[in-house]
């Protein structure tokens, strides 16, 4: 954010708060790749951070998911690859 990178660790309800606080923006902005020089964009998210879609996607694919909290890393990269 402004040219920093920040890394914070979050619980599952702090996760979700940040998430539904700063989403819409996520989803009207394009990720960028960190590098050397001028950003490029990287591959579009396409509603990756919409957690519920995730969420539901992986009730109806067998996955155990709890309703709330951090999706794994593991079910977001099988929404990802089946989409």
């Amino acid at each position: 954010m402004d040219g920093v990178a920040y890394e914070i660790d979050l619980g599952p309800d702090s996760y979700d708060k940040l998430m539904e606080a700063v989403g819409p923006f996520l989803k009207a902005g394009r990720r960028v790749r960190a590098g050397r020089g001028k950003a490029t964009p990287a591959r579009q998210a396409g509603g990756s951070n919409d957690t519920a879609a995730i969420r539901a996607w992986a009730k109806e694919h067998g996955y155990t998911i709890n309703d709330r909290g951090r999706v794994a890393a593991e079910i977001r990269e099988a929404y990802h690859k089946a989409r």
